[in-house]
């Protein structure tokens, strides 16, 4: 384990200069890992250029999910689906999951210029965050085992042995490492995260990482009967949010370490230039209402980017819209960010659950490359309790500047990725 991972930045007694000048050493090195390509499916669109008009331009509204899957509530749960025209384009065999990780990682690579035969050279690693695909792709099979249908084990033989890094790595036609995080909504987050310590490390010279998820009736059924969705569009930080809506897509950035980036004469989108995590373990599913784990893990990740608190233009906040975890998240801004704009992008997206991070991840890039930050939709009224006012209209930022992606999962997870554009120095 990353000895970084276990402390605060308090050295502890007895600690040798040897260990802190390479712990330094490793910071350094760390704020080398440079995004080269990126791609992104979500309900604002099928790529970043439909997704990057929507965020600003466009007007978004979840929809029903009748056309894929039925509940036994009378009541119906808006959600956020990918287009049609993404779901049209499903192979056999192939999680819905899997679809939009391939179509975000195809435009990545295409952003990267990079070929599938491109990564036969190379040492390639696949860090892929997910929740719904790694858990609950073998649903139609329990369904027909229950109902007396099933023909075959060869679903449950699939899900045995299915990992979604390493169905993208069958899908390159290559080897190399792999790892599929499962850390519930926090896993496209710590995905990207352990990607970039692949390359800070000298693991791989490029690491495609990311978080990927679907709609599905397991998690969709779950939030209703947790009582945290919502049956309206969800209001991140409102005064009258009252839950969530649940969304989906795929975030993939594309890394690379700098003397990889020199030697392609590739184009830098940007860098990931801090990472943090840190599990509370309060609760199975309620955030800690201090926030004592988000706290550590942005103390983490900025102090691994080796920045202030005024080098961030923005926070794109975890911000699901349910009353404990806006509470919590905004205690923690007020106590360690206060001042740093705020924006919520799910009130564009949805929850993605595995693939939020991710998702967010590749919005947070899009804002720093475009030098402006999103209203926070469905914002209306000010809650006295939070005091965290979102973005409410479009608004620039400054170039040169950094931006914090966050988020809170079950079990007490919590990570954070510090971020820079493409203009970063």
């Amino acid at each position: 384990m990353d000895p970084r991972s276990r402390h605060s930045g308090i050295t502890p007694a007895g600690v040798t200069l040897k260990f802190e000048l390479c712990r330094l050493l490793n910071w350094l090195k760390f704020m080398k890992t440079i995004i080269s390509g990126f791609g992104c499916v979500c309900s604002l669109g099928s790529n970043t250029e439909e997704i990057t008009k929507n965020l600003f331009e466009g007007s978004i509204k979840p929809s029903y999910m009748k056309d894929r899957f039925e509940s036994s509530y009378a009541v119906e749960y808006p959600v956020f689906q990918v287009p049609d025209s993404i779901l049209a384009q499903r192979e056999d065999g192939e999680s819905c999951s899997f679809l939009f990780f391939r179509k975000a990682l195809l435009e990545a690579m295409e952003k990267a210029g990079l070929k599938k035969e491109d990564f036969k050279n190379m040492k390639v690693g696949v860090c892929a965050g997910t929740s719904v695909d790694a858990s609950f792709n073998c649903f139609d099979f329990y369904k027909n085992w229950r109902e007396g249908a099933v023909q075959s084990l060869k679903p449950l033989e699939r899900y045995i042995n299915y990992s979604l890094s390493a169905e993208v790595l069958k899908f390159l036609g290559i080897e190399g490492l792999s790892q599929t995080v499962v850390t519930a909504c926090a896993s496209g987050t710590d995905a990207i995260g352990i990607g970039a310590q692949w390359i800070e490390n000298g693991f791989c010279d490029i690491v495609i990482a990311g978080g990927a998820d679907e709609l599905n009736l397991i998690p969709f059924t779950g939030f209703i009967k947790l009582m945290i969705a919502s049956k309206d569009p969800c209001k991140p930080f409102d005064k009258n949010r009252n839950g969530i809506n649940l969304g989906e897509g795929a975030g993939i950035f594309i890394l690379e370490s700098q003397n990889s980036v020199k030697k392609r004469n590739a184009i830098k989108y940007g860098a990931v230039l801090g990472y943090g995590n840190a599990c509370d373990g309060y609760h199975a599913t309620a955030p800690e209402p201090e926030g004592r784990g988000l706290k550590k893990a942005i103390n983490f990740a900025m102090k691994q980017a080796g920045i202030a608190k005024e080098k961030l233009a923005f926070i794109n906040a975890h911000a699901t819209g349910t009353v404990d975890n806006d509470l919590a998240e905004s205690k923690v801004f007020n106590s360690v960010l206060e001042g740093v704009p705020v924006t919520a992008t799910k009130g564009y997206t949805g929850h993605a659950l595995g693939a939020a991070g991710a998702v967010e991840a590749c919005l947070s890039l899009i804002c720093l490359n475009e030098y402006k930050i999103p209203k926070t939709n469905n914002f209306e009224t000010p809650d006295e309790n939070l005091n965290t006012v979102p973005v409410l209209e479009n608004a620039g930022i400054e170039k040169n500047k950094a931006a914090l992606s966050d988020s809170l999962a079950f079990g007490g997870c919590n990570a954070c990725i510090v971020l820079a554009g493409s203009d970063y120095e």
